[in-house]
């Protein structure tokens, strides 16, 4: 802005300048243009008188003076001349000084003489004879006094230029200095030009609006960047360009680097966005070590115009291992039901069709009795497993663990009879807060497996404790115990350990699913510690009540 006031400001003192010289010199000779006509209407005044008394021989006086004297008779014919033989002249009647004097007395003309740096001024006067004496003179025009004074006009020109610059340097650094100085971010904390005064509150007025709107995105990005760092998906926000504009912690997690640019050149990701790029709907699953992850990449549009691409990364493992577990548990629950329902279509239609022996009726009706009593313990255990899959929460109330035990072990009682085995039980106080037909469950299905994996004429243990904040309840048996691989699948829906000695039994393999669905909801451990061949002891833990 400087630089412009500068060259404004010393512009319209150059053009000013040369104005006033070019009306200084054409004034200058406009001055001196009338100085000479007075001076030579003086002396043609002069003149006359002369020319009235002594005529030519007056005249001839002046053949060597500055001034050019001419005497003419009323037609304009030349008497005398003192520059040029009067008989070589023309007539002057159509000079205008000429007719001017015949008219009024007197009367004056300028004309250039034969260039044009000169000009003739030109006087004349009427004497009392009717003829004309006319006095002229050559002066400089005004070109040629301009070219005569080129030098010292130059040199006033110069330094009034220098002077012209140096005003004009003072003057924009003066003039700039309050618009330069202004504070942006505070523009009324000083007074300035008047004129601007209303630009400066406009200024001021959008600096509140900005830093308020400034206030507002940070609050929201902090807001956005605090959601996106405590949600368990990886947010990914690219730009049109797949540039990255925002990732949260979690997708750095789930692709276990701190690299943005590096994640985004995962060719699976590459793959989702130029689907996206092209229209199309992108979404694919990957495994990284033991996790399965699922991401969904998804275009970006603001008012219907491409603006960028979110990509939404989620670990889908418990997903995915529960899909698999329902296809495994759907094909084993076909597969437990298949054999038990063939034992009794085929003992049945061997008694349709008459094909068993009188004394062999009986064995095929048990047969039958005893494949559906399997067949509808198995849908039981089916529909429980179910049920407590399903239910969110239970009510829960404050008993007494020895009860729970106590009612387990009288309903089992017929069980543990046929095998002629002896439960033991070792209780002391403890009490829980829990669904009672759960703990029912858990202890039930605990004892019944340890009757049906016992030898005859064993012992069982029921023992019930407290230690530190909990409360256990152990049962102990001396049967075929667990292999120490097995271990761990032991609670897996229809897992056996020995197959064929659980069927024999009556199991249907989701007695200690239902033990471990059941413990989870009633907040309690459990723990198995068996040796093959040496018997197994189930121990639960609970909050105490």
């Amino acid at each position: 802005m400087k630089n412009k006031l500068f060259k404004s400001i010393l512009t319209c003192m150059i053009a000013t300048l040369t104005v006033c010289m070019a009306l200084m010199i054409f004034i200058l000779n406009k001055n001196f243009v009338g100085i000479e006509e007075t001076q030579l209407n003086k002396e043609v005044k002069l003149a006359s008188y002369g020319v009235e008394t002594d005529g030519k021989k007056y005249l001839s006086s002046f053949d060597d003076s500055d001034y050019r004297i001419t005497w003419l008779d009323s037609n304009g014919n030349v008497l005398y001349d003192t520059a040029v033989d009067s008989s070589s002249m023309e007539n002057h009647a159509t000079r205008e000084e000429f007719k001017k004097a015949m008219q009024d007395g007197e009367g004056s003309a300028i004309r250039y003489s034969s260039t044009m740096f000169q000009q003739n001024i030109y006087y004349a006067m009427k004497l009392s004879d009717n003829t004309v004496l006319r006095i002229a003179e050559t002066y400089d025009t005004v070109w040629l006094l301009t070219f005569r004074l080129l030098t010292p006009i130059l040199w006033i020109y110069v330094l009034a230029i220098i002077i012209s610059a140096i005003i004009s340097n003072y003057l924009s650094k003066k003039i700039a200095e309050p618009i330069n100085t202004i504070d942006l971010d505070d523009p009324l904390s000083k007074d300035n030009y008047e004129e601007i005064q209303p630009l400066l509150v406009r200024v001021d007025s959008q600096n509140h609006q900005i830093k308020k709107q400034m206030d507002d995105l940070h609050q929201k990005k902090k807001e956005f960047a605090s959601v996106a760092d405590n949600i368990v998906e990886g947010l990914i926000l690219l730009n049109k360009d797949a540039d990255v504009l925002s990732i949260n912690s979690a997708a750095y997690q789930y692709f276990q680097c701190q690299d943005a640019n590096q994640i985004i050149q995962n060719p699976d990701i590459q793959h989702l966005i130029e689907k996206v790029k092209n229209g199309k709907e992108a979404e694919t699953t990957i495994r990284k070590d033991d996790v399965i992850i699922r991401i969904i990449a998804n275009a970006i549009y603001s008012h219907s115009i491409f603006t960028g691409i979110s990509i939404l990364i989620f670990d889908v493992t418990s997903t995915y291992e529960a899909e698999q577990q329902r296809k495994e548990f759907t094909a084993n629950v076909s597969h437990e039901l298949k054999t038990p329902l063939q034992s009794i279509m085929g003992s049945a239609e061997l008694l349709e069709n008459h094909l068993v022996k009188q004394e062999d009726i009986d064995s095929f009706y048990e047969k039958i009795h005893k494949e559906s009593s399997r067949m509808l313990t198995l849908i039981d255990d089916i529909i429980r497993l179910s049920q407590l899959d399903e239910s969110t929460s239970v009510e829960e109330s404050t008993l007494r663990l020895n009860d729970s035990c106590n009612e387990a072990i009288t309903s089992l009682a017929e069980s543990a009879r046929k095998k002629n085995i002896h439960i033991q039980t070792n209780y002391e106080d403890a009490f829980i807060k829990a669904n009672s037909r759960l703990i029912y469950e858990i202890i039930y299905n605990l004892i019944d497996n340890a009757i049906r994996y016992s030898n005859k004429d064993s012992e069982i243990s029921v023992s019930t404790y407290t230690k530190d904040h909990l409360a256990y309840v152990s049962v102990k048996d001396n049967g075929i115990g667990i292999p120490l691989d097995d271990q761990n699948r032991i609670f897996e829906r229809f897992f056996r350990v020995d197959k064929s000695h659980s069927r024999a039994t009556g199991g249907t393999g989701l007695g200690l699913s239902i033990v471990k669905h059941a413990v989870k909801k009633s907040h309690g451990n459990i723990h198995v510690k068996s040796e093959l061949g040496k018997g197994s002891i189930f121990t639960v833990s609970f909050p105490k009540a």
